[in-house]
């Protein structure tokens, strides 16, 4: 009954069970007792453990220097809610996200525009959706309830699909169309297509006069250099195309367009959002059915914590710079030595006890960031711990879903909750009073009971028996801005943007050429990353997972395999400014000659013996059947990938990373 997923789980999911029940799961705290990275720990109990945290956390506070503490959260840390009311009472630390899901383009590019983010597809009742390097049919923060709709939206209204991507994704395996595209270069397709929209009289000129900060015969003279001809010269794909769809995108009505790595994954990440949302303003699906809507969550009293930083790659730039330094470093859930790009150099960073002189990791298993800890917490998984969570309504209807424990937590294990509330009574003074709770269930119970109309929809108890609460007599509302307007400055769309032009930035949405990309050499490529459905950075060590896909090859296209002498499976080295990887290759002609692609989520030197594929024996029989030993875990493409930012969002350049590929 849970109004997102209908009660559907991915493979990922699915494999809880083998985090949960991991004969690698690191389940007592540790000490190092030698040099950083050294692989040698003392075991010692929960009082020492945050005794030694409380005795640096607690002089940051009494100095006033708060923002010493450095907290990066991962999958299963960012919307811990009891965590964050004690990261709020501690003060303001500095708080950012492993990026896990890399959004920090998309969700600035959409909050400048409309006020707030994310955006919800209504794809359900759309009949054309435009997707510009999504991927949602294999890997998206909405993943299943996505892919449910997008499915629903084709079998009910005969809904088009169409992918611009530089690969073959299995979501543009399953749509209409794919289109191939020179990497980088959505945005300047989004732009041709309002240009011919526009041109063709085809826009919803009532949205665009009344409900954005620009008006049409404005647009039309912005647009005027971004034709299809020209966007053809820029990314490949032919003007006619170009025309064709953007006719079709204007008169199918009702639309969604989606967005995905494929642009945020680029330096002009932001720009090229701000690209896709002028053409949905100029096509008016803003807030309708079947269009992109503006997203319905529940207020839980999340706290909103200011921060230095948007993304972990970035804080991590500064520490590689030596602008800021944390006296305090946690890592919850989060394993930027492996998950970041530049990951030899964020291995670096923090065996630098200059740059970081505490380091504490709190995970399930041993990461490559918790082989550096000086202090290591066993966590709970979420399969043993409490929290609420509200997260955008698909069918916009604002809902509450409770985690609550299946089983206790294994070994000595807790969850970070009641970690939080001892460390308050060992800190003492206002920050305890703010956690006067006994244990998690406690905060939970509170919380919940403070949401309008839940005591009258069973309460606590009613919501702990349906695991969901859907807010009484919600239904899905549409065009909410016609009464409130637009949570912006001006309370309308922001097509003109005062606060990128404040600055320095463009104020209207242009097209920004990569520079990296200019200057292409006859032996370059442009090596892109993905996820496949049934793995992340944080479950290599998920046997079922780990089964399936143990082995990310590097995708060619046969002719530009041919150009190098390259065949199907022969071992290359890949080799750009971060460094080399040597893998397989497979040939497909789902990517674009331009391009080659790797899938992340393999090549780990930590996290347990499945992620690092070998067979020992355990108190788990199938540890012994590891039968892919030979074939090795795989390569991390982050060590290729060079430490560089989105200079707006300042979220990581994931997708631009200029390569050689030789035969090995």
């Amino acid at each position: 009954r849970h109004p997102n997923n209908r009660g559907k789980l991915c493979s990922r999911g699915h494999a809880g069970l083998n985090v949960l029940y991991d004969p690698d799961r690191l389940l007592a705290p540790l000490k190092r007792s030698g040099a950083r990275g050294e692989g040698r720990w003392t075991g010692i109990t929960w009082e020492q453990a945050l005794e030694e945290v409380s005795k640096r956390l607690a002089p940051l506070r009494q100095q006033e220097k708060t923002d010493a503490l450095w907290v990066e959260q991962g999958i299963g840390g960012e919307h811990d809610l009891l965590f964050l009311h004690f990261l709020k009472a501690y003060g303001g630390p500095a708080v950012f996200s492993d990026g896990s899901f890399p959004n920090e383009s998309r969700a600035l590019g959409q909050s400048l525009t409309w006020g707030t983010e994310p955006l919800v597809n209504d794809a359900a009742k759309a009949r054309f959706i435009l997707n510009f390097g999504a991927n949602p049919y294999e890997n998206h923060e909405q993943y299943v309830p996505l892919s449910q709709r997008i499915i629903e939206g084709r079998l009910n209204n005969g809904a088009k699909l169409v992918t611009f991507d530089v690969r073959l994704s299995n979501t543009a395996g399953k749509s209409q169309e794919w289109i191939p595209v020179s990497p980088g270069t959505d945005g300047i397709i989004a732009l041709a297509m309002a240009h011919h929209i526009l041109q063709q009289g085809l826009q919803d000129a009532e949205f665009l006069n009344q409900w954005t900060n620009v008006p049409a015969a404005k647009l039309i003279e912005h647009l005027a250099p971004y034709t299809p001809e020209q966007a053809e010269k820029v990314s490949g794909v032919k003007a006619a195309e170009i025309r064709r769809l953007a006719v079709e995108l204007a008169q199918a009505k009702p639309a969604t367009i989606l967005t995905g790595r494929g642009v945020g994954g680029h330096q002009n990440g932001v720009l090229t959002e701000r690209c896709v949302s002028l053409l949905c303003a100029v096509i008016g699906n803003i807030d309708m059915p079947g269009g992109n809507c503006l997203p319905r969550v529940m207020d839980l009293g999340e706290p909103t914590l200011k921060t230095s930083f948007s993304s972990s790659p970035q804080a991590f730039s500064v520490l590689k710079e030596g602008k800021k330094k944390p006296e305090v470093f946690l890592a919850y859930m989060a394993n930027p030595a492996y998950a970041n790009p530049g990951a030899a150099e964020v291995v670096q960073i923090l065996k630098d006890e200059k740059k970081v002189p505490f380091l504490v990791v709190a995970d399930t298993h041993l990461t490559e960031t918790g082989a550096l800890a000086d202090i290591l917490l066993p966590m709970a998984t979420y399969l043993e711990s409490w929290n609420l969570e509200t997260r955008p309504a698909m069918d916009l209807a604002p809902f509450v879903s409770i985690r609550q424990p299946v089983t206790a937590p294994l070994g000595k294990s807790r969850a970070m909750g009641d970690v939080v509330l001892d460390l308050g009574r060992r800190l003492g003074g206002d920050l305890a009073k703010a956690l006067a709770y006994t244990n998690c269930e406690e905060f939970i119970d509170r919380v919940s009971a403070r949401l309008e109309g839940l005591p009258a929809g069973g309460g606590n108890q009613g919501l702990k028996k349906e695991g969901v609460w859907v807010q009484a007599g919600a239904k899905p509302s549409y065009r909410s801005f016609e009464k409130k307007g637009f949570p912006t400055p001006s309370g309308k769309g922001e097509i003109f943007s005062k606060r990128l032009l404040d600055r320095g930035f463009p104020a209207l949405p242009v097209y920004a050429p990569i520079p990296a990309h200019q200057d292409f050499k006859e032996d370059d490529l442009i090596l892109t990353v993905h996820r496949v459905n049934v793995m992340t950075p944080g479950l290599g060590n998920a046997k079922w997972l780990a089964e399936i896909f143990h082995a990310n090859f590097l995708w060619l296209n046969p002719r530009t395999a041919e150009a190098r002498g390259i065949r199907e499976g022969d071992p290359v080295k890949i080799t750009s400014k971060a460094g080399t990887l040597t893998t397989k290759v497979r040939l497909s002609q789902g990517v674009h000659p331009r391009v080659a692609t790797l899938a992340e989520g393999l090549g780990h030197s930590e996290l347990g013996k499945i992620a690092k594929a070998k067979a020992a024996k355990t108190a788990d029989l199938d540890s012994s059947l590891v039968w892919w030993e030979k074939e090795g875990n795989g390569v991390n493409p982050q060590v290729v990938i060079p430490l560089e930012l989105d200079p707006i969002a300042g979220g990581a350049v994931w997708n631009d990373t200029k390569v050689t590929v030789t035969k090995a």
